[in-house]
Order: structure tokens, then C-alpha cells, then sequence
């Protein structure tokens, strides 16, 4: 949880710092920050050790994520922006579930540690790739950079995502989760006047005026709070109802990436005939007809056969919404604030991630509180 709340504290900062300075080297950075963690997690050999390496792994892969989409919004021509986003978004969201795919498989064949060394190694090689292939951008700006902005935004998301994930396992009232709650209400309110008063704002929030900006934005927080909080439940169906190993039930949810994926690639060209609009439209239509599927025909009796429809149609409106959502969100802003653009995008999938599970852990915890009771008397 330390990890995704440094992860998603530090996006918005370390995006605008990727303009100022360069995006190349902010990516450099991260990779080998991120691989040094995974290295240090690797051999921990205690919870502090650990906590220390899992801390600074969110930090460099606050580097990593804006500067892979802003390396791309910059510097690959128009006519080919499209597509190339589209297998940004069908990696950047198929590969955490891969993720839990291999991870399992680790796990089962050899040992936990092992999960670490795949970080390590795709560091390795991203590195070498972005020095090899990946030329540097960076805007000039007449400015001072926005520190108080930079600041404030850090603790505002940042307080929201570990006031909402400590919610559902410590409860809604304990101090970790009000006191992350508070700082990231009180953080939002400073940083809307501070925005709005400063000269050369972190992010320009008369951006969100523009429909396609708010919709993209709030589409992307939607889709993956649904989607991370049916997981939260689907997991425990396929291993506490089906009796299946983690293994088996990582490997149950990669049909919905075989579909995610390709789709996310085809989804510009669709959105060049039908318009964005339409394909976020069609693939919030298909991601809700999934969730109406897994509400009406998930059943013991069924099994996994019961959810697999469900899952399909998940991967079908991923695709769909998940690249328009991201390119609106990128055309919209400036040149000179493609890094802001790519973590605010980024942020949006975190922000919707951390919901969907605390929103969803806590109904399928009251839930099950409630149907253990009798059963305990």
C-alpha cells in the first residue's frame, strides 16, 4: 500500500519535473531506482527492510509512468500518435495482470523473492532500450517552476489514496485513514487557490472546462475502480468458492487481456470513424454490460464458465474506452505539459484503482461479517 500511495503522490510532481528537465533522464532515473528497490525487496530480510525497498519502488515508478507516455506524446508524429498510445494503454493496463499471472507462477514454482527479480531484469532492460532508442525532450519555460503546486499535489493525492486504502483493512475511522483523508482534503482546497493565483500553474484546472478533458479523466477513474474492485471480488470466488490455486486463478483472468490488449490497439482507428466520443461510449457500454453479466450469471453451480462472458466484455470496453480516454487527455493539454498530461492520466487509473477496491472491500467485508454471524453463535 506504501507503494502505490508514493506512487501516486509523486506522479503529477515528477511529470512537470520530466518537462522542465527532460523526460529521458527522469525515465533513466526511475528505472534505476526502481531496480535497485526490486533488488533491495529481493533480499530483505526484514518488514522495515522491506517497507524501505517497496517505498522507494513507488518512487521510481512515479518517474517511470509519466515519462513513457509524455517520451511518446512528444516525439512520435501525429499520424502515428494514435496507435502508439493505444499499445501504451493495452500494456499499462494488461500488465498488471499479467503481473499477478507471473508473480503466482514465481510464488508456486519457486519462491516469493523470485518476484522481485523480474523488476529487476525488465529495469535493466528498459534501461538500456531508452538509452539506446529513446531521444530526450524537454520544453523551456519562461517560469519558475511550480513548487508550492508541486508540493500540495503530492499531498493531496497522496493523502486520498492512503486515506482510502487503510479505510476498508483498519476502518473508516481509525487516525491512519482520517488523517490521510483530512491532508488530502485540506491539500485539495490549498491547491485550487494556489493554482488559480499562480502564473505558470502546476496543472491550468480552467483545462477541465473542456469536456474532453473531465470526461476522459472521470472515464478512466471509472472504469478502473469497476474493474480492480470486481477483481478484489473475483479472486476470492475463483479460490475460496472453485478451490483454485493463486496460479489458476491469475491464469482465469488473462482472457480479459487477450481481449484488452488488441483492442486497445484497433480503438484509435475506430475512434477515427466513429469519433472518441462514440468509442468511449461503446466501450463504457460493453465494460457495463460485463458487470451486469458477472451480477446476473456468476453462480457456484456455473463456475468459471458463469464469469467468462463477464470477463470478455470487460476486455472489450477497456480497449475501447481506455485509448481515446488517454489521447483526449494528452491532445488537451500543452506541448510544454505533456508530463502533467501522462500523470494526471496516470493518476486518474490509481486514483479509480485505490475506490474500486476500498469501495468494493469494504461491501464484500461487511457482507461477509454479516453472513458469518449466525453461523458463529
Amino acid at each position: 500500500m506504501l507503494f502505490r500511495s508514493a506512487l501516486a503522490a509523486l506522479l503529477m510532481p515528477l511529470g512537470a519535473v520530466g518537462d522542465r528537465w527532460g523526460r529521458r533522464p527522469l525515465l533513466l532515473m526511475g528505472l534505476v531506482i526502481f531496480g535497485g528497490a526490486s533488488a533491495l525487496a529481493a533480499v530483505s530480510t526484514g518488514p522495515g527492510m522491506m517497507i524501505t525497498a517497496r517505498v522507494l519502488a513507488g518512487v521510481g515508478a512515479s518517474m517511470i509512468m509519466p515519462a513513457t507516455l509524455s517520451v511518446i506524446t512528444s516525439s512520435i508524429p501525429p499520424e502515428d500518435r494514435g496507435r502508439a498510445i493505444g499499445i501504451w494503454s493495452g500494456f499499462a493496463g494488461g500488465g498488471g495482470i499479467m503481473g499477478l499471472f507471473i508473480s503466482a507462477f514465481l510464488v508456486d514454482a519457486l519462491s516469493w523473492r523470485w518476484t522481485f527479480v523480474l523488476p529487476i531484469v525488465l529495469a535493466a532492460v528498459g534501461f538500456v532500450f531508452t538509452f539506446r532508442f529513446v531521444p530526450n525532450s524537454a520544453e523551456k519555460a519562461p517560469h519558475r517552476f511550480d513548487i508550492s503546486g508541486a508540493l500540495l499535489s503530492a499531498l493531496l493525492i497522496g493523502g486520498i489514496v492512503l486515506g482510502i486504502q487503510e479505510g476498508p483493512e483498519r476502518g473508516w475511522g481509525s487516525a491512519l485513514a482520517v488523517t490521510g483523508l483530512v491532508v488530502g482534503a485540506v491539500a485539495l482546497i490549498a491547491f485550487i487557490a494556489v493554482e488559480r493565483r499562480t502564473q505558470a500553474p502546476l496543472l491550468d484546472l480552467g483545462a477541465f472546462r473542456d469536456r474532453g478533458l473531465s470526461s476522459g479523466s472521470l472515464t478512466l477513474v471509472v472504469i478502473f475502480a469497476a474493474m480492480f474492485g470486481s477483481l478484489l471480488v473475483l479472486f476470492p470466488f475463483m479460490q475460496a468458492v472453485l478451490g483454485w490455486s493463486a496460479l489458476h486463478s491469475a491464469a482465469g483472468i488473462l482472457p480479459m487481456v487477450v481481449i484488452m490488449m488488441p483492442m486497445s490497439t484497433v480503438a484509435p482507428m475506430i475512434a477515427k470513424r466513429v469519433g472518441s466520443k462514440r468509442t468511449i461510449a461503446f466501450g463504457l457500454a460493453a465494460f457495463v454490460a460485463g458487470l451486469v453479466v458477472l451480477a446476473l450469471m456468476a453462480s457456484v453451480d456455473g463456475g468459471y464458465w458463469s464469469i467468462l462472458p463477464g470477463l470478455l466484455l470487460f476486455g472489450l470496453g477497456l480497449g475501447l474506452a481506455m485509448t481515446p480516454s488517454t489521447t483526449v487527455i494528452t491532445e488537451t493539454l500543452p506541448a510544454d505539459k505533456q508530463g502533467v498530461a501522462s500523470a494526471l492520466n496516470d493518476t486518474t487509473r490509481e486514483l479509480g484503482s485505490a475506490i474500486g477496491v476500498a469501495l468494493l472491500g469494504s461491501v464484500f467485508s461487511a457482507g461477509f461479517r454479516s453472513s458469518m454471524k449466525p453461523a458463529v453463535r
